[in-house]
């Protein structure tokens, strides 16, 4: 199991900072930096309502897809991290305002 802690509050995946969906997707194939890359699977909350309220019981994300072919940690299209974080805020209202702050560029 893989633990995502959000700033995006107003996700719909978001519970306390904690993403809920089984299976995130981190994106920016060819990022160069943290701001390049996004969390393809944020939901509005004011268009989609409240989906951590019946995901949260299922507990952190199973999963973290990843097609960020630039990053250290993407091991065949998948996080190898174990815990990474999202950035975002209580005023993010598409994907592409969010991002993956564990993004390392591969040397």
């Amino acid at each position: 199991m893989s633990n995502v802690m959000c700033g995006a509050t107003n996700c719909s995946y978001n519970q306390e900072h904690v993403c809920c969906a089984n299976t995130i997707k981190v994106g920016g194939k060819a990022a160069t930096n943290e701001a390049s890359t996004c969390c393809a699977s944020f939901l509005n909350r004011s268009v989609y309502s409240n989906l951590a309220e019946y995901t949260s019981m299922r507990g952190t994300s199973k999963e973290i897809l990843c097609n960020v072919a630039t990053c250290n940690y993407n091991s065949d299209d998948h996080c190898s991290l174990d815990e990474i974080e999202v950035g975002g805020s209580s005023g993010t209202s598409f994907y592409t305002e969010t991002d993956c702050l564990s993004f390392e560029k591969l040397s």
